[in-house]
This record gives structure tokens, sequence and C-alpha cells, in this order.
């Protein structure tokens, strides 16, 4: 039986649930990560050309977790954006090199969802498209070597799909990103009912 317990934040300098944040690969324009503990809404800024091929580059707000998750919210790109492939969502990732393993769930500029990753360090990304525009909640479960993605609008049933096969380290870096697709442009999301559910051992 799978018990789940929720993090939760004890170091006075932690962002939200996260303990830190930081820009991915060679960003022009450094981002940001705040939490707002009375709305508990999470806004990051962040450039990056893209987070595609073998060079990922965007702002990550993560937490070190060991072992199966799930991580649910609910994000949202501000205002009409630059480019209509600016993303964010949920990533969990090896290290915080540009090439690093990873997997996200995103929500693209135009309503394009995805479930995007790298197996292994230094690969292309593969892709996934979810047949979902606009998803408006986004979750993303570790199961041993598997990945669970569960997207929804609100009032609407999940859409679902396993994703197996993935040879990562117990620990990885698990938070919520946003990459504007312009290298040139700093573009914003928020993130509501933001959770992170652990296995308690």
């Amino acid at each position: 039986m799978l018990c789940l317990g929720v993090i939760a934040s004890k170091a006075q300098n932690t962002v939200g649930i996260f303990e830190n944040h930081t820009d991915i690969g060679p960003v022009m324009i450094k981002g940001t990560a705040k939490y707002d503990h009375s709305t508990k809404v999470y806004t990051l800024t962040g450039s990056g050309e893209n987070i595609w091929f073998k060079k990922d580059e965007l702002q990550l707000a993560y937490k070190k977790i060991k072992g199966d998750f799930i991580l649910t919210t609910q994000p949202n790109l501000v205002g009409k954006g630059t480019d209509l492939h600016r993303k964010s969502g949920w990533m969990a990732r090896v290290s915080t090199d540009t090439s690093s393993a990873m997997v996200c769930l995103t929500v693209h500029g135009d309503g394009l969802t995805a479930f995007q990753f790298r197996k292994k360090n230094g690969m292309n990304i593969e892709e996934i498209k979810i047949p979902m525009i606009g998803a408006e909640i986004l979750q993303l479960e570790r199961r041993g070597r598997s990945y669970f993605i569960s997207v929804a609008k609100l009032g609407n049933p999940f859409w679902s799909v396993e994703v197996p096969d993935f040879d990562f380290p117990e620990e990885l870096l698990v938070g919520l990103f946003i990459s504007s697709h312009n290298k040139n442009v700093v573009e914003e999301g928020t993130f509501t009912n933001t959770r992170i559910f652990m296995v308690v051992k």
C-alpha cells in the first residue's frame, strides 16, 4: 500500500516547499522564483532559448527528492507572451547541467500540452504530445522506473498515460519551471494548488 506525506517547508531560505531555485543552461537574463504565503501562489520568471535537443535553458524552483512521488499544480502563463512555445510546468532532472537526463510535463503558450524527456545525459529530447489543448491541472507521478502523466481541465476527467523504462538515480531535482523560448525575453508564470507528495518510509 502506498503511503504518502506532504512535503513541508522548514528552512527559512526556501521558496515555499522548494529548497532552492536556479537558472539552467546559459540563459542571458536571470530568472526569479517567489512564493506568496497569503495566496499560496508561486511566481516564476525566466528566459531561455528552449528546452529541446541536447540543451535546456530555463528557471527552476526545485527540491531534492528520493524515490517515488506525486506532483500536482495548476500552471498559468501570464499575459500574451512573445513566443507561442514559451512553456511552464513540472520538471524532474538528474542535475542542473543543461543536457541532464530529465522529464517535464508542460503547457505551452499556444496550449500545447506535452510530456518531454531525455532518458540519458546528452541525448536529444523525446516528446509525447497530449491530446488536450490548454490543460489546467498537471499531475506527474514517479513510480519506480515509470512516469505516470495525468492532465485535465477543471471539472473534467483526467487524461492519463504511463511512460516506462527510465533508469534515473533515486534522488532527483524536482520542481516548477518556466522557459521563454526566446533568449532575449523574460516570461512570467504562476502556479496554484501546488503539492508534492512523497512515499513515507
